[in-house]
């Protein structure tokens, strides 16, 4: 039976270089690293037990399943003041307005340095 989501993941090219934008850009808490760093992994809740996020290193040959994209959208409490510190970071946001207003959702939408898409929720 399924109890939840264990860990979401991206594969990623260059794991140490986005590692680091996600920490540095977003300020996300690394948790848990291989000595290789191939795998390393963000704790994004310490008031719960945590939810995991981590990047799983593609080496030359790419499986059908590590070509697949996923979005991932990070919960905020204040996404007018996360786009104006993560702007002044150089981050840029897509779509006009940068805020979309989905009922009881806002989200704002970017990507990482890879090209992954992400996005960035308040609930109302």
């Amino acid at each position: 039976m399924i109890t939840g989501i264990d860990v979401v993941f991206l594969h990623v090219q260059d794991p140490i270089m986005m590692a680091e934008w996600y920490r540095e850009t977003l300020g996300v808490e690394m948790g848990f690293q291989t000595p290789d760093l191939h795998w390393q992994e963000f704790e994004l809740d310490a008031n719960r037990p945590p939810t995991r996020f981590g990047f799983d290193h593609v080496g030359g040959t790419v499986s059908s399943v590590e070509q697949q994209r996923v979005m991932i959208s990070f919960g905020v409490k204040d996404i007018h003041q996360l786009i104006d510190n993560l702007e002044e970071k150089g981050v840029h946001f897509y779509g006009d307005p940068k805020i979309v207003d989905v009922g009881p959702t806002l989200f704002a939408t970017t990507r990482d340095p890879e090209g992954n898409w992400l996005q960035f929720s308040q609930r109302k």
